[in-house]
């Protein structure tokens, strides 16, 4: 473990300056000349921080471009909510949210984003501040970082277990984006992306078995459910669906059982998300499980290290998940 001394000696300045400054000394003052340079040195040495912002009090925007409405609708983005703002409070970072991107200050240091922005808005972004990081996507990982789950890997594995499982055909139901810009472009979920670039390397992919609806929510959901019903009355339904995200798999599950269709054994699910009722649904739902409080913290950690260091590369952390097994999707057998 990288001490005191070592970054001391290395950077040209006393043990006790070093340490007034990486301790948050709230009585020392140090020149900006100074503090780069012993940051500089102590990010090269690799040297774990505490939990401080070293006297500096950074004005963080984040910038939410989720409607409200679906925040309420989707409980997925309410928790991510929370766990920024619990993180940023830890991090001592001022955080200011704001819907409209027209409203964010120009005097911030940095900003955190999440949502669907046009290109438009991506340009002014770009130009708000060189310590910016995106959570849940990355729309432009040459200019921004981000922190994400993995999206592929969740869809690629669900795959795989349906074909371990015999659970085939295989079908996809997704959803479309929300957005608090005037856009109305419509972008392909990576989910949706995913899937069907996994299933053609397979070489399973049909384009009847995939439903597609205009958000995430359990009412879409439900329509799809219907509309998968409707569209192949004449032929089997898949034995597998991967569903976007677990509101979707609950309406999805009210209208297959409204009909008569018992999931797993005429259709078994595997979700995206495991919120709270996923547990509660008949049946209970196979689901990977995305941490959104960790989403939040290292988004938080990876900004203010952005911050403290000054570092302008950027950067995408992908988050794995855990696979809950319930009764839409028994866990193969292994041979």
């Amino acid at each position: 473990m990288t001490t005191i001394r070592e970054i001391a000696a290395k950077a040209g300045y006393s043990p006790a300056t070093v340490s007034r400054l990486l301790n948050n000394d709230p009585t020392f003052s140090i020149s900006d000349t100074a503090r780069k340079r012993i940051l500089k040195t102590a990010q090269s040495l690799n040297y774990q921080q505490p939990n401080t912002t070293h006297g500096l009090a950074y004005k963080i925007a984040v910038i939410f471009a989720v409607a409200p409405q679906k925040e309420l609708e989707d409980i997925y983005y309410s928790n991510l909510r929370k766990s920024i703002v619990k993180h940023g409070e830890q991090a001592n970072l001022q955080l200011t949210f704001y819907h409209n991107l027209e409203a964010v200050p120009l005097d911030i240091d940095g900003f955190i984003a999440v949502g669907e922005f046009s290109k438009t808005s991506l340009l002014k972004l770009r130009q708000l501040s060189p310590h910016r990081i995106f959570v849940d996507s990355n729309p432009d990982s040459h200019h921004f970082s981000s922190v994400q789950p993995d999206l592929q890997s969740m869809t690629e594995r669900a795959i795989d277990l349906f074909c371990k499982g015999h659970c085939t055909p295989i079908g996809f139901i997704g959803g479309g984006f929300w957005s608090t810009s005037q856009s109305n472009h419509h972008h392909m979920d990576a989910r949706q992306k995913y899937f069907e670039s996994h299933m053609r390397e397979l070489g399973c992919f049909d384009d009847r078995f995939v439903f597609i609806g205009k958000d995430f929510s359990v009412e879409s959901g439900r329509a799809l459910g219907e509309q998968v019903i409707t569209s192949l009355v004449d032929q089997p339904l898949p034995k597998g669906f991967l569903v976007a995200s677990d509101p979707l798999a609950v309406g999805v599950l009210q209208a297959f059982n409204e009909h008569k269709i018992t999931v797993p054994v005429d259709a078994a699910i595997i979700s995206i998300n495991d919120i709270d009722i996923a547990q509660y649904v008949s049946p209970p739902l196979t689901t990977f499980r995305i941490d959104t409080n960790e989403l939040g913290q290292l988004a938080i950690n990876a900004l203010k290290e952005s911050l403290i260091f000054d570092t302008r590369g950027k950067r995408t952390i992908l988050l794995d998940a855990d696979l809950i097994y319930r009764k839409s999707f028994s866990k193969p057998i292994e041979h």
